[in-house]
Protein backbone atom coordinates (compact mmCIF):
# COMPACT_ATOMS: atom_id res chain seq x y z
CA UNK A 1 0.00 0.00 0.00
CA UNK A 2 1.11 3.61 -0.93
CA UNK A 3 0.76 6.48 1.26
CA UNK A 4 1.01 10.63 0.49
CA UNK A 5 2.31 12.47 3.02
CA UNK A 6 0.59 16.27 3.26
CA UNK A 7 3.70 17.62 5.05
CA UNK A 8 6.88 17.03 1.68
CA UNK A 9 4.00 15.90 -0.86
CA UNK A 10 6.28 13.14 -1.63
CA UNK A 11 4.51 9.07 -1.88
CA UNK A 12 6.03 6.41 0.61
CA UNK A 13 6.80 3.02 -0.21
CA UNK A 14 5.48 0.64 2.35
CA UNK A 15 6.14 -2.87 3.01
CA UNK A 16 5.16 -5.72 5.63
CA UNK A 17 7.57 -8.29 7.29
CA UNK A 18 6.40 -12.16 5.82
CA UNK A 19 5.10 -14.29 8.35
CA UNK A 20 8.51 -15.97 8.75
CA UNK A 21 10.45 -12.82 9.14
CA UNK A 22 8.11 -12.12 11.69
CA UNK A 23 8.86 -14.94 13.60
CA UNK A 24 12.88 -14.14 12.98
CA UNK A 25 12.19 -10.92 14.35
CA UNK A 26 10.20 -11.61 17.21
CA UNK A 27 13.25 -14.29 18.10
CA UNK A 28 15.55 -11.72 17.79
CA UNK A 29 13.70 -9.48 19.51
CA UNK A 30 13.64 -11.97 22.65
CA UNK A 31 17.64 -12.11 22.88
CA UNK A 32 17.83 -8.55 23.89
CA UNK A 33 18.39 -8.58 27.39
CA UNK A 34 15.27 -6.90 28.82
CA UNK A 35 15.85 -3.53 28.95
CA UNK A 36 17.24 -3.41 25.68
CA UNK A 37 14.14 -5.08 24.62
CA UNK A 38 11.53 -2.71 26.93
CA UNK A 39 13.33 0.39 25.03
CA UNK A 40 14.03 -0.56 21.45
CA UNK A 41 11.61 1.19 20.12
CA UNK A 42 12.71 4.20 21.44
CA UNK A 43 16.50 3.52 21.13
CA UNK A 44 15.89 3.28 17.35
CA UNK A 45 14.07 6.16 17.54
CA UNK A 46 10.62 4.52 16.25
CA UNK A 47 7.14 5.04 17.79
CA UNK A 48 5.78 1.90 19.57
CA UNK A 49 3.20 1.55 17.44
CA UNK A 50 5.88 1.81 14.31
CA UNK A 51 7.34 -1.47 15.80
CA UNK A 52 4.07 -3.32 16.59
CA UNK A 53 2.30 -2.56 13.32
CA UNK A 54 6.10 -4.28 12.18
CA UNK A 55 5.46 -7.18 14.60
CA UNK A 56 2.11 -7.27 12.91
CA UNK A 57 2.92 -7.90 9.70
CA UNK A 58 1.33 -4.95 8.76
CA UNK A 59 2.91 -2.18 5.75
CA UNK A 60 5.00 0.73 7.07
CA UNK A 61 7.55 2.85 5.30
CA UNK A 62 10.62 1.17 3.60
CA UNK A 63 13.16 3.35 5.87
CA UNK A 64 11.04 2.48 9.18
CA UNK A 65 11.39 -0.80 8.20
CA UNK A 66 15.28 -0.99 7.01
CA UNK A 67 16.24 0.48 10.40
CA UNK A 68 13.92 -1.84 12.56
CA UNK A 69 16.08 -4.83 10.87
CA UNK A 70 19.05 -3.27 11.11
CA UNK A 71 18.50 -2.71 14.66
CA UNK A 72 17.87 -6.30 15.04
CA UNK A 73 21.08 -7.23 13.00
CA UNK A 74 18.47 -8.78 10.24
CA UNK A 75 18.70 -8.61 6.58
CA UNK A 76 15.35 -6.58 5.71
CA UNK A 77 15.20 -8.23 2.35
CA UNK A 78 14.96 -11.71 3.77
CA UNK A 79 12.15 -10.33 6.60
CA UNK A 80 10.34 -8.82 3.72
CA UNK A 81 10.32 -12.91 1.85
CA UNK A 82 12.05 -10.45 -1.18
CA UNK A 83 15.26 -13.23 -1.17
CA UNK A 84 14.52 -15.24 -3.89
CA UNK A 85 14.73 -19.20 -2.32
CA UNK A 86 15.53 -21.84 -4.55
CA UNK A 87 13.43 -24.00 -3.01
CA UNK A 88 10.11 -26.22 -3.49
CA UNK A 89 8.21 -23.46 -3.63
CA UNK A 90 8.97 -22.26 -7.08
CA UNK A 91 6.33 -22.62 -10.12
CA UNK A 92 7.44 -23.13 -13.37
CA UNK A 93 5.26 -21.54 -15.70
CA UNK A 94 3.60 -23.61 -18.56
CA UNK A 95 1.91 -20.55 -20.86
CA UNK A 96 5.24 -20.76 -22.54
CA UNK A 97 5.53 -17.21 -22.17
CA UNK A 98 8.36 -17.66 -20.19
CA UNK A 99 10.86 -20.45 -18.38
CA UNK A 100 11.67 -18.25 -15.63
CA UNK A 101 9.87 -19.57 -12.57
CA UNK A 102 7.39 -17.95 -10.73
CA UNK A 103 8.15 -18.52 -6.64
CA UNK A 104 6.61 -18.52 -3.36
CA UNK A 105 2.98 -18.44 -5.19
CA UNK A 106 -0.06 -19.94 -3.46
CA UNK A 107 -2.87 -20.22 -5.36
CA UNK A 108 -5.40 -18.57 -3.01
CA UNK A 109 -2.96 -15.88 -2.06
CA UNK A 110 -4.84 -12.10 -2.95
CA UNK A 111 -2.07 -8.91 -3.85
CA UNK A 112 -4.09 -5.84 -3.19
CA UNK A 113 -2.04 -2.29 -3.94
CA UNK A 114 0.81 -4.42 -5.10
CA UNK A 115 4.47 -2.86 -4.13
CA UNK A 116 7.44 -2.45 -5.81
CA UNK A 117 11.24 -2.25 -4.68
CA UNK A 118 13.54 -2.58 -7.44
CA UNK A 119 17.69 -3.35 -7.02
CA UNK A 120 19.78 -3.12 -9.91
CA UNK A 121 21.72 -6.18 -10.55
CA UNK A 122 24.78 -6.75 -13.20
CA UNK A 123 22.77 -6.30 -16.25
CA UNK A 124 19.41 -6.67 -15.28
CA UNK A 125 16.87 -4.74 -12.28
CA UNK A 126 14.45 -5.73 -10.79
CA UNK A 127 10.79 -4.37 -9.84
CA UNK A 128 7.90 -4.73 -7.62
CA UNK A 129 4.92 -2.79 -9.62
CA UNK A 130 2.43 -1.19 -8.02
CA UNK A 131 -1.14 -2.08 -8.80
CA UNK A 132 -4.76 -1.66 -7.47
CA UNK A 133 -7.08 -4.79 -7.23
CA UNK A 134 -6.82 -8.55 -6.67
CA UNK A 135 -4.54 -11.05 -7.88
CA UNK A 136 -6.27 -14.05 -7.15
CA UNK A 137 -4.12 -16.71 -9.31
CA UNK A 138 -0.97 -16.96 -11.47
CA UNK A 139 -3.03 -16.60 -14.53
CA UNK A 140 -3.60 -13.08 -14.44
CA UNK A 141 -0.21 -12.71 -13.76
CA UNK A 142 1.12 -14.70 -16.50
CA UNK A 143 -1.29 -12.18 -19.01
CA UNK A 144 0.35 -9.05 -16.96
CA UNK A 145 3.39 -10.31 -18.54
CA UNK A 146 3.13 -11.02 -21.42
CA UNK A 147 0.93 -7.27 -22.37
CA UNK A 148 4.18 -5.80 -20.64
CA UNK A 149 6.52 -7.70 -23.24
CA UNK A 150 4.94 -6.88 -25.80
CA UNK A 151 3.77 -3.12 -25.09
CA UNK A 152 8.07 -2.83 -24.12
CA UNK A 153 9.49 -4.71 -27.22
CA UNK A 154 11.89 -6.31 -24.49
CA UNK A 155 11.43 -9.53 -21.80
CA UNK A 156 9.76 -8.56 -18.86
CA UNK A 157 9.43 -11.89 -16.08
CA UNK A 158 7.25 -11.76 -13.20
CA UNK A 159 9.65 -14.00 -11.12
CA UNK A 160 8.25 -14.04 -7.34
CA UNK A 161 4.49 -12.83 -6.13
CA UNK A 162 4.12 -12.82 -2.73
CA UNK A 163 1.89 -11.25 -0.55
CA UNK A 164 1.08 -7.16 -1.42
CA UNK A 165 4.77 -7.64 -3.91
CA UNK A 166 4.93 -8.49 -7.69
CA UNK A 167 8.01 -8.88 -8.34
CA UNK A 168 9.57 -7.71 -12.19
CA UNK A 169 13.13 -8.54 -13.84
CA UNK A 170 14.18 -7.05 -16.62
CA UNK A 171 17.20 -5.07 -18.61
CA UNK A 172 17.97 -1.75 -17.11
CA UNK A 173 16.58 -0.26 -20.32
CA UNK A 174 12.90 -2.29 -20.08
CA UNK A 175 12.43 -1.51 -16.10
CA UNK A 176 13.22 2.63 -17.13
CA UNK A 177 11.14 2.53 -19.97
CA UNK A 178 8.44 1.14 -18.04
CA UNK A 179 8.64 3.24 -15.05
CA UNK A 180 8.54 6.16 -17.79
CA UNK A 181 4.97 5.03 -18.82
CA UNK A 182 3.84 4.95 -15.53
CA UNK A 183 4.93 8.76 -14.57
CA UNK A 184 3.63 9.96 -17.46
CA UNK A 185 0.38 7.76 -17.22
CA UNK A 186 0.59 6.33 -20.41
CA UNK A 187 0.43 3.21 -18.80
CA UNK A 188 -2.36 3.79 -16.76
CA UNK A 189 -4.26 -0.43 -16.85
CA UNK A 190 -2.37 -3.67 -17.04
CA UNK A 191 -5.62 -6.48 -17.62
CA UNK A 192 -7.89 -4.69 -16.04
CA UNK A 193 -5.84 -3.32 -12.95
CA UNK A 194 -4.98 -0.08 -12.33
CA UNK A 195 -1.49 1.04 -12.11
CA UNK A 196 -0.49 2.65 -9.17
CA UNK A 197 3.03 3.26 -9.19
CA UNK A 198 6.79 2.27 -9.68
CA UNK A 199 9.81 2.79 -8.01
CA UNK A 200 13.19 2.00 -9.40
CA UNK A 201 15.97 1.16 -6.63
CA UNK A 202 19.21 1.47 -8.05
CA UNK A 203 22.93 2.03 -6.51
CA UNK A 204 23.11 5.61 -7.04
CA UNK A 205 19.48 5.97 -5.89
CA UNK A 206 20.34 3.80 -2.29
CA UNK A 207 23.01 6.14 -1.72
CA UNK A 208 20.77 9.19 -1.80
CA UNK A 209 18.24 7.48 -0.29
CA UNK A 210 20.63 6.47 2.76
CA UNK A 211 22.36 9.31 2.74
CA UNK A 212 18.78 11.18 3.04
CA UNK A 213 18.20 8.69 6.27
CA UNK A 214 21.29 8.81 7.87
CA UNK A 215 20.25 12.46 8.24
CA UNK A 216 16.82 11.99 9.53
CA UNK A 217 17.48 9.67 11.91
CA UNK A 218 20.58 11.91 13.32
CA UNK A 219 18.27 14.75 13.66
CA UNK A 220 15.48 12.44 15.38
CA UNK A 221 18.48 11.67 17.42
CA UNK A 222 19.47 15.18 18.40
CA UNK A 223 15.35 16.48 18.90
CA UNK A 224 15.36 13.49 21.45
CA UNK A 225 18.62 14.20 23.42
CA UNK A 226 18.36 17.97 24.03
CA UNK A 227 15.13 19.14 22.03
CA UNK A 228 14.78 21.76 19.52
CA UNK A 229 13.42 24.87 21.40
CA UNK A 230 12.60 27.98 18.66
CA UNK A 231 14.75 25.45 15.66
CA UNK A 232 13.68 25.91 12.07
CA UNK A 233 12.95 22.24 11.13
CA UNK A 234 10.77 23.50 7.98
CA UNK A 235 9.75 20.35 5.68
CA UNK A 236 11.85 17.70 7.83
CA UNK A 237 11.10 14.26 7.55
CA UNK A 238 10.26 13.13 11.18
CA UNK A 239 7.53 10.68 10.35
CA UNK A 240 6.51 7.62 12.82
CA UNK A 241 9.47 9.10 15.20
CA UNK A 242 9.82 8.84 18.78
CA UNK A 243 9.74 12.30 20.22
CA UNK A 244 7.84 11.65 23.25
CA UNK A 245 8.35 14.39 26.09
CA UNK A 246 10.54 16.79 23.76
CA UNK A 247 10.74 20.06 24.20
CA UNK A 248 9.83 22.28 20.63
CA UNK A 249 8.42 24.88 21.56
CA UNK A 250 8.88 27.78 19.42
CA UNK A 251 10.08 25.37 16.48
CA UNK A 252 9.53 26.28 12.74
CA UNK A 253 7.93 23.07 11.99
CA UNK A 254 5.85 24.21 8.60
CA UNK A 255 5.15 21.76 6.16
CA UNK A 256 7.58 18.88 7.91
CA UNK A 257 6.06 15.85 8.01
CA UNK A 258 5.28 14.25 11.58
CA UNK A 259 2.86 11.71 10.28
CA UNK A 260 2.82 8.33 13.09
CA UNK A 261 5.36 10.29 15.06
CA UNK A 262 4.86 10.22 18.98
CA UNK A 263 4.66 13.38 20.29
CA UNK A 264 3.02 12.52 23.30
CA UNK A 265 3.89 14.74 26.63
CA UNK A 266 5.80 17.00 24.33
CA UNK A 267 6.61 21.10 24.61
CA UNK A 268 5.14 22.15 21.12
CA UNK A 269 4.10 25.75 22.70
CA UNK A 270 4.72 28.46 20.08
CA UNK A 271 5.36 25.85 17.75
CA UNK A 272 4.46 26.62 13.86
CA UNK A 273 3.05 23.49 12.31
CA UNK A 274 1.36 25.45 9.19
CA UNK A 275 0.71 22.91 6.35
CA UNK A 276 1.98 20.05 8.61
CA UNK A 277 1.08 16.32 8.13
CA UNK A 278 0.67 15.14 11.51
CA UNK A 279 -2.01 12.45 10.51
CA UNK A 280 -2.05 9.44 12.99
CA UNK A 281 0.15 11.06 15.60
CA UNK A 282 0.09 10.72 19.15
CA UNK A 283 -0.14 14.06 20.75
CA UNK A 284 -1.53 13.15 24.17
CA UNK A 285 -0.80 15.11 27.09
CA UNK A 286 1.18 17.64 24.64
CA UNK A 287 1.27 21.44 25.33
CA UNK A 288 0.28 23.35 22.21
CA UNK A 289 -0.35 26.15 23.83
CA UNK A 290 -0.40 29.19 21.27
CA UNK A 291 0.36 26.57 19.01
CA UNK A 292 -0.37 27.54 14.85
CA UNK A 293 -1.83 24.61 12.97
CA UNK A 294 -2.80 26.30 10.19
CA UNK A 295 -4.22 23.65 7.48
CA UNK A 296 -2.03 21.24 9.40
CA UNK A 297 -2.93 17.28 8.63
CA UNK A 298 -4.50 16.03 12.17
CA UNK A 299 -6.44 13.46 10.63
CA UNK A 300 -6.81 10.34 12.91
CA UNK A 301 -3.82 11.72 15.81
CA UNK A 302 -4.74 11.56 19.07
CA UNK A 303 -4.85 14.32 20.72
CA UNK A 304 -6.58 13.55 23.98
CA UNK A 305 -5.81 15.53 27.30
CA UNK A 306 -3.39 18.33 24.81
CA UNK A 307 -3.73 22.01 25.89
CA UNK A 308 -4.70 23.76 22.88
CA UNK A 309 -4.78 27.12 24.78
CA UNK A 310 -4.94 29.80 22.61
CA UNK A 311 -3.68 27.97 19.40
CA UNK A 312 -5.01 28.34 15.85
CA UNK A 313 -6.43 25.34 13.77
CA UNK A 314 -7.62 27.17 11.08
CA UNK A 315 -8.35 24.70 8.10
CA UNK A 316 -6.92 22.21 9.71
CA UNK A 317 -7.44 18.61 8.73
CA UNK A 318 -9.35 17.25 12.23
CA UNK A 319 -10.95 14.52 10.38
CA UNK A 320 -11.43 11.42 12.61
CA UNK A 321 -8.62 12.84 15.89
CA UNK A 322 -9.61 12.05 19.41
CA UNK A 323 -9.90 15.29 21.46
CA UNK A 324 -11.21 13.21 24.73
CA UNK A 325 -10.33 15.36 27.74
CA UNK A 326 -8.67 18.18 25.58
CA UNK A 327 -8.85 21.84 26.97
CA UNK A 328 -9.22 23.73 24.09
CA UNK A 329 -9.28 27.54 26.10
CA UNK A 330 -9.82 30.32 22.89
CA UNK A 331 -8.27 28.42 20.27
CA UNK A 332 -9.57 29.62 17.19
Amino acid sequence: MTEFSQGNKTKKLTIAASSKGVETAKKALEKLEFELKSNFPKSQGISHYTVTKFLKSEPIQLDLFKRICEGLTLDWKEIAGIVEEKSSEQLNKTDGSSSEPVQGVEQSQTLTHQETIIERQSQTIKAVLVLEGDINSVQPSKLIESILQQSSGYTINIIDIKPSRLILEGFQEAIEGLEARIKSEDLKELSGFPVKDIQILNESSDDEDNSKLDHKWRLVAEIASGGAVGRDLRGANLSDADLSDTKLSGANLCDADLSGADLSGADLSGADFNDANLSGADLSSANLIRANLIRANLSGANLSDVKVIGGNLGNANLSNANFSSAKLIRAN
